[in-house]
């Protein structure tokens, strides 16, 4: 027998045996009386029997083996999905804070830059002059600086959007 043939005989018996096992279907259902049947066949003598196809390819043990893989994939996929908004939450909380950062040095520059427009604006007043003005100047970009640090967010905008 050449390699071909016993390739071929192979794929013959293997497909046999697996259309063998894929039609081992076995239907259990209770009748009227209350007594319980199984059958290659489903009923036909009552339609609104209510029957159950009982797989005989796996043992009860494979079965519940195949069915707490499902469930620990099931819950593999939640686990992943949950990690994955939880990353996605930590980013934009990141790049909120890195916003914010960003938003607290303009602010301090903007101050610091009303600063110098004190000190210039006094240059060429008398030192009592120069004082009150410098003073009432420096009070005025105090509180326009606290303002701005005021109307910055507190709460991480992330958290209201998936709310």
């Amino acid at each position: 027998m050449n390699l071909k043939n016993y390739i071929m005989t192979t794929i013959i018996v293997a497909s046999t045996a697996l259309l063998t096992v894929e039609a081992a279907q076995v239907y259990s259902w209770v009748d009227d009386k209350g007594v319980t049947h199984y059958s290659q066949q489903p009923p036909r003598e009552n339609n609104n029997a209510q029957f159950s196809l009982i797989d005989t390819v796996f043992s009860p043990a494979e079965l519940k083996t195949i069915q707490d893989i499902k469930e620990q994939k099931k819950k593999l996929a939640e686990q992943k999905a949950k990690k994955k908004d939880q990353e996605i939450i930590r980013g934009c909380q990141d790049l909120h804070n890195e916003k914010i950062r960003y938003y607290r040095r303009k602010i301090e520059d903007t101050y610091i830059a009303n600063l110098n427009k004190c000190d210039l604006s006094v240059q060429n007043l008398r030192p009592s002059q120069a004082r009150a003005k410098k003073e009432k100047c420096y009070a005025d970009a105090l509180k326009s600086k606290m303002f701005d640090v005021n109307q910055l967010p507190t709460e991480d905008d992330c958290q209201q959007k998936d709310k």
